[in-house]
């Protein structure tokens, strides 16, 4: 596998030149801090799908299709299919649906559903149409691992997420929304491709592993009438109190605190964005609401985001402080029990995402009754833990595990 452009997340203006480069970040780690408290109990959340949820409404095939993913791609369509938002309107939802070349097995082509790290709440940030620099469709930098999943034996249906290259807003870290993404997309590839099974897995990075964590357990739901295998969470997004802490200096950790009231704000209209940003922060929002987040992290390193006062990005009183803070707890996962395995899987030079905060969060899973293994990579950061085996990241070990499930 390439050592591909990582977009979903990045560090300051040291991202836009590795994209250009075509390589990965190497972000400098930062202290571990200690685990944070144990997260809520499983909270109730809406579990009645509609019969209408992941109806196929269209598949296209995707012109401009990066030559990595072409290469072993038998398929590559741009899918369109119904879903349900949490306030329950009907909502459309779009990503990709890639088959791998050749003949299917018997039973048919097993699925990941693929969910994406942070790309921004902009329609122009859907992976299934943004373009890279060579003017391709590589799902939003992601096209190495992709590529070692078709190559694999395993079609990918990618969701963009609610509100991402469709109409209404993207609920940003809202956990039941991009789980309710990941299953519906599941479902409409299926009716698109009759040579995939209804076997699946949840498989995503960063955000999109939060997305993953979120669809395993809702697979027995929201995912009635699907066969799900497991959930696997590279570098993944659980405790999202700790992983979007406001008041944390420099352009990345304050961009992240900008899309998380955004998301929030999708769940909770009454969100106010000036009782948790200061006057300065303020007119950064804007950016923030319109750019991708190589752009933001890019607008911030250079528009002095980095040196604006860390009360410019926080709660502007101690009641706001109060309110905010369990809003981003409600987003934690896991939540309770997934019914299947789950692997979670993160590289120890991560600036992100703390060791420390994985493992509590596989010790909840634990709790819970769900089977999780935990696996860290020495010398790995947020990107480069997606790499394969001779390069010291995940891929390999990935498709391992996925290969010893599919047929438990």
């Amino acid at each position: 596998m390439q050592a591909t452009k990582f977009r979903s997340l990045a560090f300051g203006a040291a991202m836009t030149a590795a994209l250009a480069a075509g390589t990965p970040l190497a972000a400098q780690s930062s202290g571990e801090p200690a685990v944070t408290a144990q997260r809520p109990a499983a909270q109730a959340h809406a579990t009645t799908r509609p019969q209408s949820a992941g109806e196929l409404i269209s598949a296209k095939a995707v012109a401009a299709l990066d030559p990595a993913l072409a290469s072993v791609a038998g398929r590559a369509a741009r899918i369109t299919y119904r879903s349900r938002s949490l306030n329950g309107d009907a909502i459309v939802v779009s990503g990709v649906l890639l088959k791998p070349k050749g003949k299917a097995p018997k039973g048919g082509w097993p699925v990941v559903s693929w969910g994406h790290g942070s790309s921004g709440t902009s329609d122009q940030c859907a992976p299934s149409t943004t373009a890279n620099k060579d003017g391709k469709v590589d799902l939003y930098g992601y096209s190495g691992f992709i590529v070692e999943l078709l190559k694999a034996g395993y079609a990918v249906a990618a969701t963009d997420y609610e509100g991402l290259g469709t109409p209404g807003e993207h609920p940003y870290i809202v956990a039941d929304s991009e789980g309710r993404g990941m299953i519906d997309a599941v479902r409409a590839a299926i009716q698109a491709e009759p040579t995939l099974s209804k076997s699946w897995f949840a498989v995503g990075h960063s955000q999109g592993g939060q997305a993953a964590i979120a669809a395993g357990e809702l697979s027995k739901t929201w995912g009635r009438g699907l066969d799900f295998r497991g959930t696997v969470g590279l570098a993944p997004v659980t405790d999202v109190g700790q992983a979007y802490n406001y008041g944390s200096p420099g352009p990345v950790d304050r961009g992240f605190y900008l899309l998380a009231l955004q998301g929030l704000k999708t769940l909770h209209p009454g969100l106010r964005y000036d009782d948790y940003l200061g006057d300065q922060a303020m007119r950064m929002l804007p950016v923030a609401e319109k750019e991708c987040t190589a752009k933001i992290w890019e607008y911030f390193s250079t528009d002095l985001g980095d040196k604006l006062n860390d009360f410019q990005f926080t709660p502007q009183t101690p009641q706001a402080a109060l309110k905010l803070q369990p809003l981003l707890d409600a987003q934690s996962v896991p939540r309770g029990k997934t019914p299947g395995p789950m692997l979670l899987l993160q590289g120890d030079q991560d600036p992100s995402i703390k060791i420390a905060v994985t493992k509590q969060a596989a010790r909840d899973a634990r709790a819970a009754g769900t089977a999780v293994k935990v696996r860290v990579y020495p010398g790995k950061d947020h990107y480069s833990v997606l790499t394969p085996h001779d390069e010291g990241g995940a891929a390999t070990d990935v498709i391992n595990w996925l290969n010893s499930h599919k047929n438990r």
